[in-house]
């Protein structure tokens, strides 16, 4: 199916629940809520419909952006790891995996990375802080041998050196289940537990609410987003998404964050 570069909704479509990817969708990456979007979110709920944020961020950076859209309820936090309310602030469910294996793996290839685990709580434990609320708003700067200790629901590695190549042929290398990994000015890789996305949780939280799948929308920008766009009854993808994500939705809105996000809520009002 060829997607247009332009907003179209099916016919007598209205979702009971609605997902929301965070940064680059709802805004700006670390950025503020704009007005237009928190009255478009506070538009569909009165309409009866649950919006739930669901991120790759750890609770503690969640939370806020959901008090910001006026929302008191459900996330999904650190890509589909953790299910969390936002009052009060509680984790309610979260999937962990044993970092050791990956970790004394990745250590023999990436000696020089920056490596970070992010526990159930989502609190994170790193070998050198790094970016003002990069990983969360709890930090502790740690020995890469006290990463192996606990369960975690994420690893999080970054490295000057592959900024060029990424970490592509590490993964293959290796295996390695649940990643998502990036170029920026640092090279950056996401390893989660096995099997576990954004749609896998979400899939999840609609049956603790007895929430038909087909009747959900999801909106998001980014890799981490695909699982969760073809899964939903509608999947929404930001004009400013690769065109990989845009593959994996059956919709394109704006590029703007925010924007896009409330030209959305307000089509399904209209």
């Amino acid at each position: 199916m060829t997607k247009m570069p332009q907003l179209t909704l099916p016919d007598d479509f209205f979702p009971e629940l609605i997902a929301l990817d965070i940064d680059d969708t709802i805004t700006e990456h670390m950025g503020n809520v704009g007005e237009r979007v928190i009255d478009a979110v506070a538009a569909i709920r009165a309409a009866g419909v649950q919006v739930v944020l669901a991120t790759g961020r750890s609770i503690s950076t969640t939370t806020p952006v959901g008090r910001a859209l006026g929302l008191d309820g459900w996330v999904v936090c650190s890509n589909g790891a953790v299910l969390a309310t936002i009052e009060p602030e509680t984790v309610i469910d979260a999937i962990t995996f044993d970092p050791k294996p990956v970790l004394d793996q990745l250590i023999q290839q990436l000696p020089d990375a920056i490596y970070a685990v992010e526990d159930a709580n989502g609190i994170f434990l790193t070998t050198k802080t790094f970016g003002a609320n990069a990983l969360g708003m709890s930090v502790r700067e740690v020995s890469f041998d006290h990463l192996t200790v606990n369960p975690a629901v994420r690893l999080v590695v970054r490295s000057e050196d592959h900024r060029e190549d990424g970490f592509g042929e590490i993964v293959k290398q290796m295996g390695l289940h649940s990643v998502i990994f990036g170029i920026g000015d640092v090279a950056w890789m996401d390893i989660g537990p096995v099997g576990v996305n954004k749609a896998t949780m979400l899939a999840h939280l609609c049956t603790r609410l007895d929430v038909n799948p087909a009747k959900t929308l999801a909106i998001g920008d980014f890799v981490n987003d695909i699982e969760m766009l073809k899964w939903a009854g509608v999947g929404v993808a930001m004009g400013s998404a690769s065109p990989a994500v845009m593959a994996a939705a059956d919709t394109i809105t704006s590029a703007t964050p925010g924007i896009g996000v409330a030209e959305v809520l307000d089509a399904l009002l209209a």
